[in-house]
């Protein structure tokens, strides 16, 4: 086939459009892992411990050395923001063997500031004088903290810095709270994309997802490229549904998927990994073990591994962005 700008163009769409399914299906599956597991709880959690208490403990309401961390936790504020689990994470919650799975005690996905800036001066003072915190009483309480806690040197700063004016220092202890909580999500996300990754490389050997296969296909077939950035084109103006997108993957017609061929001894083998070498134009290359895969050289292997790890980055990339690409590329 000669080289043409309009079929590399529809390569592309039918490649992205295949990318974007991927994504949903990585994103349903990573969603009900996270979910299950309690993995967010625990991306806030590690939060809270690196950048405001550590491991370090302070005094408690009755005078005991408590963990900073266990009594925002413990405070009726942050009870009331836990979230209810679903009935996996119960299941595993009420096991013994398979509690360990979770990533987090704590129910608690999210803090909101003004949450946690409220929480924090209920630690410091429990029982203000006359009803009313102040911002000395808030700066006594901080300054007894040990010198390594994380937030002391911030909020002492925060504190310092507010006028004598209550709301001042809530005010400013919320944002710095929201530029923390910012910090805290992108450590979440870095760690979220590696398991994508994973997720994906798994899918795509799983579903025999290659994207050096398909381009060839839709490269070599232009009405199935045709077809596959009509429907690309269509499904880019509607809402995508990640329920429905292993669906519509198995629906294209592509060279996804395995099937297996049961041999006289028997035995199964995978008749799609590689198209089999022929020494004429005919006739297959006889096998002196009926079980035995075809003699496949080794740049074809290579080829299907980069193939799937290309699925994989793709997949682990996230819906949206091969969404809005493709939304572009369709509208042209």
């Amino acid at each position: 086939m000669s080289f043409s700008f309009s079929a590399v163009l529809d390569v592309a769409i039918g490649l992205f459009f295949v990318f974007l399914l991927t994504s949903l299906i990585c994103s349903q599956i990573n969603d009900r892992i996270q979910a299950a597991l309690r993995m967010r709880a625990k991306g806030l959690e590690d939060g809270l411990r690196r950048f405001i208490t550590s491991d370090f403990t302070v005094k408690d309401q009755a005078g005991n050395d408590q963990k900073l961390r266990d009594l925002i936790y413990a405070n009726p504020l942050i009870k009331a923001v836990e979230r209810e689990d679903g009935w996996m994470t119960q299941w595993l919650d009420n096991n013994p063997r398979l509690r360990g799975l979770l990533r987090s005690k704590e129910k608690v996905l999210g803090i909101p500031n003004k949450t946690f800036a409220l929480t924090l001066f209920n630690i410091l003072v429990p029982n203000p004088e006359n009803g009313e915190t102040t911002v000395h009483a808030l700066k006594n309480a901080v300054e007894t903290w040990n010198t390594d806690l994380p937030i002391r040197a911030p909020l002492l700063s925060i504190l310092s810095t507010a006028n004598n004016k209550i709301d001042t220092a809530r005010e400013n202890l919320e944002q710095w709270y929201d530029l923390t909580m910012k910090k805290t999500t992108e450590l979440y996300q870095a760690h979220m994309w590696r398991m994508a990754l994973a997720i994906g490389l798994a899918l795509s050997i799983l579903l025999n997802v290659d994207t050096v296969s398909i381009g060839v296909s839709l490269w070599n077939d232009p009405t199935l490229r045709s077809a596959l950035v009509a429907e690309a084109g269509s499904y880019a103006q509607a809402t995508p549904e990640k329920q429905a997108a292993l669906d519509k993957l198995n629906a294209l017609n592509l060279p996804i998927g395995w099937t297996a061929i049961l041999r006289p001894k028997p035995c199964l083998f995978p008749t799609d990994w590689f198209t089999k070498p022929q020494p004429g134009k005919q006739n297959p290359v006889p096998l002196s073990d009926p079980c035995s895969p075809p003699a496949v050289p080794t740049r074809d292997y290579v080829l299907k591994l980069f193939g799937w790890l290309v699925t994989a980055l793709a997949g682990a990339q996230g819906a949206p962005f091969w969404f809005d690409l493709l939304r572009k590329l369709t509208s042209r």
